[in-house]
């Protein structure tokens, strides 16, 4: 006949080890966890681990350090680790002088930033921009390094105003002319006014050919009457409009 083993007895059986053991163990856990939650507590901590340094790379015409550095406020307050760099980046682009910006993180302490500025082109429309590519954005213009010429034209009509006024602008400079400003009307008829003041008038179709007719008469024209507006809205031939003539 068997004898039945008590539960006590089981316990005793184990032995005094195991459940040393056993209660070890359970600590570890306990301080694994408390270390886990202290390191990482520790590591968004701003006071810790603060972003040192920042560095930034590309050509800084118009940004200034006080405008990045204002534009990653929010998140200076963070740690290192906790430093979001795609929301930094977003910050960064929504400078008015920025075109695009990238950001990464350099350990221990150090945010580098390469930007890329608007380059401006022309005024557009009196209190906008037009960059190299035709896009419009806003900014400060006392922050221009050299005059522009002002653009004008429709709403939707920035990239094709752009390429007219290079392709004249381009012309122009091979008589040494300078244009100040290029308009396009609601009807796209286009005109530009040269450096000197004289304004000409092109219309709506084969506005090169005409201001190569004007560029052909142009030293002619100039030698005997003081312009105001030559207007080549012609098959052939143009009008002219006169300041003032000489009286003889």
């Amino acid at each position: 006949m068997s004898e039945q083993v008590t539960w006590q007895e089981k316990v005793a059986a184990v032995g005094w080890p195991f459940w040393a053991g056993v209660v070890f163990f359970f600590w570890v856990i306990i301080g694994l966890v408390w270390l886990i939650e202290y390191v990482g507590n520790w590591l968004i901590d701003e006071n810790q681990l603060p972003v040192k340094e920042i560095v930034v790379h590309g050509t800084q015409n118009y940004v200034v350090k006080k405008d990045v550095i204002n534009a990653l406020e929010s998140q200076m307050q963070q740690s290192f680790f906790t430093l979001d760099v795609n929301q930094a980046q977003l910050h960064l682009e929504s400078l008015a002088w920025v075109y695009s910006a990238s950001v990464r993180k350099e350990w221990p302490n150090r945010l580098k930033i390469y930007l890329t500025e608007q380059k401006p082109v022309a005024h557009w429309n009196g209190d906008f921009f037009i960059n190299e590519f035709g896009d419009v954005f806003q900014a400060e213009q006392d922050r221009l390094l050299q005059p522009l010429s002002w653009l004008y034209g429709p709403e939707g009509d920035e990239k094709s105003a752009l390429n007219t006024y290079t392709q004249l602008a381009e012309l122009m400079k091979l008589y040494d002319i300078d244009m100040t400003e290029l308009s396009l009307s609601e009807r796209h008829a286009l005109s530009i006014t040269l450096a000197n003041g004289v304004k000409l008038r092109l219309g709506r179709e084969d506005w090169l050919n005409r201001s190569k007719r004007f560029l052909q008469h142009y030293q002619m024209l100039m030698q005997k009457h003081e312009l105001a507006y030559v207007d080549l809205r012609y098959d052939t031939g143009f009008a002219i409009g006169v300041k003032h003539e000489n009286n003889k």
